[in-house]
């Protein structure tokens, strides 16, 4: 489980839905604010969003968040820059029942790795 996984609990995990392949939630709205927040509170940088539809045999993705934020040398202001876009992004792309958003996150110090 990676790091974002590990701070969700399980109030927020039991209405979630796991992605077909089982590695990330789709996170009905109110879910995926706070999400976030807890993200943030705990150094998690939320990279990406992703708003999209639960289907019988998958998901529809109906959209996707575009920011892509560089400048990593402070990691808390970089945490902040992010998951402020990402609040935006569901704030604009707010949507209903049967649909969900998929939060791409990293810590920072699965972001030293990646960067290895």
């Amino acid at each position: 489980m990676d790091d974002f996984g590990k701070i969700l609990p399980p109030a927020i995990t039991e209405k979630a839905t796991r992605t077909p392949a089982g590695n990330e939630w789709v996170l009905p709205l109110p879910e995926a604010n706070q999400s976030i927040h807890l993200a943030t509170t705990n150094r998690i940088a939320i990279l990406g969003v992703e708003a999209v539809r639960i289907l019988d045999d998958g998901l529809g993705v109906e959209n996707c968040s575009g920011y892509e934020l560089s400048d990593v040398g402070d990691w808390t202001a970089y945490v902040h820059r992010n998951n402020e876009a990402a609040l935006r992004f569901i704030d604009d792309n707010s949507v209903g029942h049967g649909r969900g958003y998929i939060l791409t996150a990293v810590s920072k110090s699965e972001f030293k790795a990646l960067r290895r």
